[in-house]
């Protein structure tokens, strides 16, 4: 008895050894009952014996995935040589690992697909799509696994996202997908969820990866809402021609197909953060118990973000008198966006209202510096080799706000936007805010403010301060 053991405690050491260097097949049949220990004990998986011992080193996340190397790479059968085919057609069973330091948080089976638009031509690291799927034994994972606290849902598909984007030939910029969907988050705008990690495919380091919730109408929908969304193309043709018969474009009307709030949310984000390329999908979807209007649109793949200082997002998403915007004929963001600035009176007010609110309130310098902060941080923490990017995208954070005040008020007719200072702390139509705080108006625009003073509603057309040390309220000429 004990030899049997002794025996069979080689074979599997020799199996898994095997394993580990990528020479075994995961369909070999030779060793059923080691097969079997395999896939039901998640320390044994391929992708967590592969994974290089010094790599689970506390507070770094870590993403192992083991595809048999034939599935990898045969020029016939393997989704790298074929990275340009879809489908699942192109799908191969595959291991994978989710380490948070030393510790193993999740493993388990998945379908692995080659992730991309852009990228599956060029010659960097690829992304992969991962499926949860019950032939390969588990039908979801839990989101806490992948994404950390406050994640208490199943996830049925995962991308594994090379996030690094060469701009200009020379200059790395990584991260810059999760960085922007902080500042849409906090806009309002519906994200996924991400997590910067380092990547091992098959034991050899990749680069620092994101891992990204993937938006889906029927598995991200149906596990967020409890229902799936709609985004077939004869339901968008549809919406595009509603769209065109409004003549004159007006909020009301349009409000009554498309969430306004959302779609001018998700407006003001890709501004600010100077999205080349903006019109990305899963984008637009339709859910027929969204309330007031059933379409609405979420914030995808913005790593062509914080490039250049004054690019010009207003000019790229509206359209001109003989272009149209968007990479599909029927997509409606720049006509409904384009015809409600220059026809409606009333969304105008509204863009400028919510435009002044999320600038001077949400988007304020100390969060946009903690955001960055935090990522840059996580750049050098994770092992980021070019970090030459991190000072220009700093450099765009600090002077944006000022670049867009021009730009806004030249797209909007406005003149120039006017400041206004408190010198001591109070609120500001409804928001709490310290001394010192400066915020910044379109002309013409109330602004309730609230000190020790008193209550005093201002019209700003000129350079306005409350003093509160002086108990008066000045205004410059």
């Amino acid at each position: 008895m004990i030899g049997w053991l002794r025996r069979w405690g080689a074979i599997a050491a020799a199996v898994i050894a095997l394993i580990g260097l990528g020479l075994l097949v995961d369909a070999n049949e030779a060793f059923p009952m080691l097969r079997v220990a395999v896939h039901r004990t998640p320390a044994l998986l391929p992708s967590t014996i592969i994974l290089p011992r010094e790599e689970r080193r506390p507070g770094i996340p870590v993403v192992s995935l083991y595809v048999p190397n034939p599935s990898l790479w045969d020029l016939d059968t393997g989704i790298l040589p074929n990275r340009l085919r879809h489908g699942r057609a192109w799908e191969r069973q595959g291991f994978v690992s989710f380490f948070d330091g030393e510790r193993l948080t999740f493993s388990g089976s998945v379908g692995v697909r080659i992730h991309g638009g852009g990228s599956r031509h060029t010659r960097n690291p690829q992304g992969f799509r991962l499926f949860f799927r019950k032939q390969y034994g588990l039908p979801s994972m839990p989101a806490q696994a992948a994404f950390g606290e406050g994640h208490d849902y199943a996830l049925k598909r995962v991308i594994l996202h090379n996030d690094m984007r060469v701009w200009l030939k020379d200059m790395r910029f990584h991260l810059t997908n999760p960085l922007a969907y902080e500042f849409a988050r906090a806009l309002g705008s519906i994200t996924p969820a991400t997590r910067p990690v380092r990547f091992y495919l098959n034991g050899v380091f990749q680069d620092v990866y994101v891992v990204t919730e993937h938006f889906d109408p029927r598995d991200y929908f149906s596990t967020h809402l409890g229902h799936s969304a709609l985004m077939d193309e004869q339901s968008m043709n549809r919406l595009w021609d509603q769209v065109q018969a409004i003549q004159p474009m007006r909020m009301r009307e349009v409000s009554k197909l498309v969430d306004i709030d959302n779609l001018t949310r998700w407006f003001i984000a890709v501004i600010f953060c100077g999205t080349h390329d903006a019109f990305q999908g899963p984008g637009q979807f339709m859910d027929p118990y969204r309330r007031p209007a059933p379409w609405f649109w979420v914030a995808w793949d913005m790593d062509e973000s914080f490039r250049l200082l004054d690019h010009d997002t207003f000019d790229k998403i509206l359209e001109s008198a003989t272009s149209q915007r968007g990479r599909r004929p029927n997509e409606p963001r720049p006509r409904i966006l384009t015809g409600l600035l220059n026809d409606d009176p009333e969304y105008r007010e509204y863009f400028k209202g919510l435009w002044v609110d999320v600038m001077n309130h949400v988007l304020t310098p100390e969060f946009v510096r903690a955001k960055y902060d935090y990522y840059a941080g996580l750049a050098v923490k994770l092992g980021v080799r070019d970090t030459d990017y991190l000072p220009a995208v700093k450099s765009f954070l600090d002077q944006r706000p000022a670049v867009l005040r021009t730009m806004a008020a030249q797209y909007l007719k406005t003149g120039p936007m006017v400041q206004l200072r408190m010198t001591a702390p109070g609120t500001v139509n409804g928001h709490q805010v310290s001394a010192g705080w400066t915020g910044y108006y379109f002309p013409g625009m109330s602004v309730r403010v609230e000190s020790a003073s008193g209550v005093k509603t201002l019209v700003m057309n000129n350079d306005t301060t409350v003093d509160e040390d002086e108990k008066r309220m000045t205004i410059d000429e």
